[in-house]
């Protein structure tokens, strides 16, 4: 069997000493003993040469990162997929000082809406437990100083910090504080709480969002790939890379703002060699399936899906993604 490939880790990679390993090699190997073939494994430039090789019969089939898709469909057929994927985006790592991050997460319009909301119902308490007191507290029945002891001691008490001095004296009064009080322990631990939540969940992100973002900032992609495909489609200009790490390092240089690729193929190389300069956003921009191509008609497509039914299925198949592409 003449099997044709390219480099694209962690699916297809060759070794300095002229051997192929990789999740897509592996598997093919693993299948290729369960159908009692011998491979020779033959190395391209692009997925469509090697495409092009099966569909002329120089290769019996091809396998590496090779994305199914309708127009590659009408040269060669499609085994089963072996893994499902999709296009990421690679962007420059933001590098920002944390707490500028953090302050533009607090100020937001929600933020000033809280503490408003906070402020008017402190100040409604205040203005009550004044009216309540005007008449039988001294430090309450002194007009607009009166009042503005009631406020004082409402936003006080919310923090409870209140100041003992300055307390409701009536019945009902200490009533309305001690409801207040309480009230404010579950308003502040729920505001509290609202605020830590938006921190956490607020992440480092480039200017790029969604595929529409995409139009507006310098992208690039490697030719004659899905990802230039889906690019083109939508009327996306990019620039052509001859391969991902050259992608990745005109990110690092500040030459690109975005890279569209294969995401498991750009997290992993972003792993190795670009992990503090670039990172990979966490949206698929388009879901994509691995299948190994072979010829139209041949009877090794039937022979092939079944000979990976159980390897897929089984726990081989676990620790291959396990080894390669790690817990994530």
């Amino acid at each position: 069997m003449v099997v044709a490939t390219k480099e694209a880790p962690p699916f297809a990679m060759k070794s300095s000493g002229g051997g192929w390993t990789g999740i897509a090699i592996d598997l093919w190997t693993r299948t290729g003993e369960r159908l009692g073939m011998h491979t020779t494994f033959r190395e391209y430039q692009t997925v469509p040469e090697m495409l092009a090789a099966v569909s002329s019969g120089s290769a019996d089939a091809a396998i590496a990162a090779i994305t199914v898709t309708s127009e590659r469909e009408k040269t060669v057929d499609f085994t089963q997929p072996f893994f499902a994927s999709g296009l990421g985006v690679a962007v420059p790592a933001n590098k920002e000082i944390e707490w500028l991050s953090i302050l533009r997460g607090i100020f937001t319009l929600r933020f000033l809406e809280a503490v408003s909301v906070l402020i008017l119902v402190a100040a409604a308490v205040g203005s009550a437990i004044w009216f309540i007191e005007r008449r039988e507290t001294p430090h309450f029945s002194e007009g607009a100083k009166g009042l503005g002891t009631g406020l004082w001691w409402s936003a006080s008490a919310m923090t409870q910090a209140a100041a003992a001095d300055k307390a409701p004296a009536t019945l009902l009064g200490r009533l309305l504080g001690m409801l207040w009080m309480i009230a404010s322990i579950i308003i502040i631990a729920s505001f509290t709480a609202g605020i830590t939540s938006q921190l956490a969940a607020k992440r480092l992100e480039a200017a790029v969002r969604t595929s529409a973002d995409l139009a507006a900032v310098r992208t690039g992609t490697v030719s004659s790939t899905s990802a230039f495909d889906y690019l083109r489609a939508g009327h996306i200009d990019a620039r052509d890379y001859p391969s991902v790490s050259a992608g990745l390092e005109a990110v690092k240089a500040g030459k690109l703002d975005a890279f569209v690729y294969d995401r498991p193929i750009l997290e992993w190389n972003v792993r190795k060699a670009f992990v503090d300069d670039v990172q990979v956003l966490d949206k698929l921009f388009e879901h994509e399936n691995y299948a190994i191509a072979v010829p139209q008609g041949s009877p090794l497509r039937q022979q092939i899906d079944l000979a990976m039914v159980d390897e897929l299925r089984g726990s081989w198949w676990r620790d291959v993604l396990l080894r390669y592409l790690g817990q994530d």
